[in-house]
């Protein structure tokens, strides 16, 4: 009975292999592709990467259809494999939790999704800038609270495609027939300096360095047959973590703009 089982399962991948080559090879034509770094990234929060991606890879998405990171992915928890990892909570801070990390394939995701010019229905920008994403091009995403939605507003299906290996995570939007249109996206970004808070208790005092943060306003615009079509796609704010420092080492400052 083993026996016949395997066998079994065996020519299940043998007829699916030919199956998802094809569609691989009917979906040639790159509409939207971006790739982000890995080199930051700790062995749980790749995993969970992977994980995730495998629900993903080689989804297609019909005309008119809306894709949903949540919808597709799921709940994140130990149960489907994911490990517990740093993510940025609400108030800056990292925690870890089931998961951890997959907001980096959404954001790759969401910059593929700008380029094959589908239409931005929910993201969400994190809490504080990342590493791995200019700030004004990220996507963050929670279980069943924040998600990311793309809709095909083309007439041609798209295929997602991801790829990981060692150092970068790729995804891109493919379809059966060229791209018939360019897009170009630029982010207008305004540097937020950190507020410098001076501690009057000396003892047991730990000085923090400020970082700055970012205002930005993200803009696409499509070319297609001699049209041009300029829209405003987000505007996102990244506060800055405050400066601290022990009583003497400084003076107050205030935060701002340049």
């Amino acid at each position: 009975m083993r026996q016949i089982t395997v066998l079994f399962l065996l020519l299940l991948i043998t007829l699916m292999l030919p199956e998802k080559s094809c569609q691989a090879e009917a979906f040639n034509h790159i509409w939207g592709g971006f790739s982000s770094s890995l080199l930051l990234r700790n062995r749980q929060q790749r995993h969970n990467t992977t994980t995730a991606a495998r629900d993903l890879d080689m989804l297609i998405i019909m005309p008119g259809e809306t894709f949903s990171f949540n919808e597709r992915v799921g709940a994140r928890d130990s149960s489907k494999g994911y490990s517990p990892a740093p993510v940025i909570t609400s108030q800056g801070l990292l925690e870890d939790i089931p998961g951890g990390g997959i907001c980096q394939l959404a954001s790759t995701i969401y910059n593929a999704g700008l380029l094959a010019g589908m239409v931005v229905i929910e993201r969400h920008p994190h809490s504080r800038t990342v590493g791995h994403i200019p700030p004004g091009r990220d996507a963050t995403i929670t279980s069943w609270r924040k998600d990311l939605k793309l809709r095909n507003s083309s007439e041609k299906p798209l295929q997602l495609r991801i790829s990981l290996n060692q150092n970068r995570l790729t995804a891109s939007f493919n379809s059966e027939v060229e791209k018939p249109f360019t897009v170009e996206i630029m982010v207008r970004r305004t540097t937020v300096l950190p507020y410098t808070i001076v501690s009057k208790t000396t003892s047991n005092t730990t000085n923090q360095r400020g970082v700055n943060g970012y205002s930005t306003e993200t803009r696409r615009i499509i070319r297609q047959n001699g049209l041009i079509n300029e829209e405003l796609i987000s505007e996102d704010y990244y506060p800055a973590p405050s400066r601290l420092i022990a009583a003497g080492e400084g003076k107050n400052g205030k935060g701002g703009q340049k």
